[in-house]
């Protein structure tokens, strides 16, 4: 089931478009309970991958800024990912969008890539919106 959680000053807009196996996450992420609000995100792309366990999941992050307890949802999800590819055999890869010149999220997501075995393509692009 698609929705779309818009965004707000501290949590970034989440498009979750379950018929063609993305999900997309963009913006600034500060909350102040990353937990709450990535946990509930990670149980629905589990269950979706798990009810659905064929063709491609991609999971598509635009940062502009994330705090540190952004950073550990993302490693969470990163690993939770990754224990479902051996599970279900799905194809999951990971797109890291990051502005051209933002080194700082150039490196996060060379961090993000170092640890994971999954397709991980960083994108540079001109400006996230």
């Amino acid at each position: 089931m698609d929705f779309l959680i818009p965004k707000t000053e501290s949590t970034p807009e989440v498009n979750f478009k379950a018929e063609q196996g993305v999900v997309e996450i963009k913006g600034v992420s500060i909350p102040e309970d990353t937990d709450q609000f990535y946990l509930p995100l990670l149980d629905k792309i589990e269950a979706h991958i798990r009810t659905k366990p064929k063709g491609l999941f991609r999971l598509v992050l635009r940062f502009i800024y994330i705090n540190t307890g952004t950073s550990a949802s993302v490693a969470k999800t990163l690993r939770a990912l990754e224990v479902l590819t051996v599970e279900t055999e799905r194809d999951i890869r990971i797109e890291w969008h990051y502005e051209k010149g933002d080194e700082d999220m150039k490196e996060l997501g060379d961090y993000f890539e170092s640890f994971t075995s999954l397709s991980f393509e960083k994108v540079p692009c001109n400006e996230i919106s």
